[in-house]
């Protein structure tokens, strides 16, 4: 028999039940089972979830996919004698195909730079005294450009000139060459051995 009861715990609501099951060698564990269950026969009913259980613990990293028409004990089985591996695991990033966008463009007024010189009244201390004095400082400027044009009446007759802004066209945003999909499949969890864990017998 492969699960050999060693004792059991009355507890409030439930039994504690010390076992042996023999599963790649004799190993010591517990379970909680209901407290009017016999714990041989449900023990023995939970057999292959209670080795799956084992090999979880002797294994904690293990991803073991469920091979089709296999229990959980005999996919976690084969992933052993498979040389205990996690698959590699890999993520395809698409990176969308984008259309050509044409430059935006806008007007405004051009200006031209220029400097100017301001003067501003400064009060400084000058041996001792608080001294009143006139401060020149050449600024750099930008004054909007305009230009003279003629002016026409309703009957078409030059009548004078007039002033008007100089215009310029500007990139406010700019154009964007069209982009296609790509596609890249970048390695997400590489293949590895998972080592395995020593069992540690439960205590009674």
């Amino acid at each position: 028999m492969a699960i050999t009861i060693n004792s059991t715990r009355e507890n409030d609501t439930d039994q504690t039940v010390y076992f042996s099951i023999d599963f790649d060698g004799d190993k010591k564990w517990h379970a909680d089972i209901p407290k009017d269950a016999d714990p041989q026969e449900f023990l023995d009913a939970k057999e292959d979830t209670l080795k799956v259980e084992i090999l979880r613990k002797q294994y904690p990293e293990a991803d073991v996919p469920q091979l089709e028409d296999k229990t959980a004990l005999e996919s976690f089985e084969a992933w052993i004698a498979g040389g205990a591996k996690n698959a590699e695991i890999t993520e395809t990033i698409v990176t969308p195909a984008q259309p050509a966008v044409d430059a935006v463009m806008g007007e405004r007024q051009k200006t031209v730079e220029g400097e100017e010189e301001v003067t501003t009244t400064e009060i400084v201390e000058v041996d001792g005294k608080m001294v009143q004095k006139s401060v020149t400082k050449t600024v750099v400027t930008n004054t909007p450009e305009t230009k003279e044009v003629p002016l026409f009446d309703e009957a078409g007759e030059e009548v004078g000139t007039t002033t008007v802004p100089v215009m310029e066209s500007y990139e406010v945003s700019p154009a964007v060459e069209a982009v296609e999909e790509t596609s890249e499949t970048v390695v997400v969890r590489p293949e590895s051995v998972v080592e395995k864990t020593p069992w540690k017998d439960t205590a009674e």
